[in-house]
């Protein structure tokens, strides 16, 4: 097949990493891909072929004209779009590529021009509810998010003081601070544990005036951006995900195939991914946005490590099995060739 892949924004980190995944995943099944996007974006730095194109609102006619230029020049099956701004772009009557466009749906946040796509493919159960509840007429597929993922083996149960770690852009939305909250109820009630925070963003001189605050500054470490996510994640004893909102979670399935125990808020996206039907959890759950609940779920773990890592034994093949590049676009072509 011949697919457009098109993401018009620029640095909305996941969004653009996925449409770089997918680009790699349709070329590595075997299908024509070429994508469209922002001329200083991620697709445009590490996919090709590739063709920029400038949209400056959405429904604006002249990235829709352009579109429409790609469309009759590479003649795609398909057009794949990732953001709002992309399917409106593709939907636009101007770009003629409303009956060939596909919107993949990362989050909740998708608009009424969806309902002009051929399909959609969502992330999570979740967000594929909430979209048939909004467009019952659409043809929806579930296509939960792939990465090409770096196995680790799991390791032994740490002899000294665990280590907890976490990974994600410092912003409200993944719940830094109620982790640090957890861990200051940890501390009062005796437990002993290290903290590495990986990220940036525009909650960090928050986050760091809270650590101070609660007096952690000498178990808190905030490591900044990290180059390899593997590398990070399997210095950890254990994972934990403290987002109060999730659609997928794709660090969760990177902290699983790096081999480290997970516990999360039992949330859309790492309950789907933690607890498969018809299978035995594969990490911790907890009630969402509770400090104190995520601190017994981290005690918990944390006192029976043989049980805890044999979920994270579990998890790390699931993951490889069901989240990992290859698997990604093994489904990705089967959904598309039904189209």
């Amino acid at each position: 097949m011949r697919i457009l892949n098109l993401m018009l924004a620029k640095g909305r980190g996941g969004l653009e990493t996925m449409a770089v995944r997918y680009h790699q995943a349709l070329l590595a099944a075997g299908h024509e891909a070429m994508s469209l996007g922002h001329p200083q974006g991620e697709l445009a730095r590490l996919t090709a072929p590739f063709a920029p194109i400038v949209s400056h609102f959405s429904h604006d006619p002249l990235a829709a004209l352009a579109v429409r230029r790609h469309v009759s020049q590479f003649q795609p099956d398909l057009i794949l779009c990732h953001g709002n701004r992309a399917i409106a772009t593709a939907v636009h009557p101007l770009s003629g590529g409303a009956g060939k466009t596909v919107a993949i749906v990362h989050n909740f946040r998708f608009k009424r021009d969806i309902a002009r796509a051929r399909a959609a493919l969502t992330v999570s159960r979740a967000v594929r509810d909430a979209l048939h509840k909004a467009h019952p007429l659409l043809k929806i597929f579930d296509m939960p998010n792939f990465a090409p993922l770096e196995a680790r083996p799991v390791k032994p149960a740490p002899k000294g003081v665990p280590v907890i770690g976490a990974l994600g852009r410092l912003h409200v939305n993944k719940g830094f601070d109620i982790l640090l909250e957890a861990v200051a109820e940890l501390v009062r009630g005796g437990r002993e544990v290290r903290v590495r925070i990986a990220g940036d963003g525009p909650e960090k001189v928050a986050l760091e005036a809270q650590t101070t605050a609660l007096g952690l500054n000498d178990r808190v470490e905030f490591c900044g951006w990290v180059d390899s996510p593997a590398d990070y994640l399997s210095g950890l004893d254990l994972f934990v995900l403290s987002s109060r909102v999730e659609p997928f979670g794709l660090v969760v399935t990177e902290a699983m195939a790096a081999g480290v125990p997970v516990v999360s808020f039992d949330i859309d996206g790492p309950r789907e991914i933690l607890q498969p039907t018809g299978s035995a959890p594969l990490g911790g759950l907890c009630a969402a946005q509770d400090a104190g609940d995520l601190a017994q779920a981290i005690n918990a773990a944390i006192d029976d490590w043989p049980a805890t890592l044999a979920r994270a034994e579990a998890a790390r093949m699931a993951a490889l099995e069901t989240y990992g590049q290859d698997a990604g676009a093994a489904r990705l072509s089967q959904i598309l060739s039904s189209l």
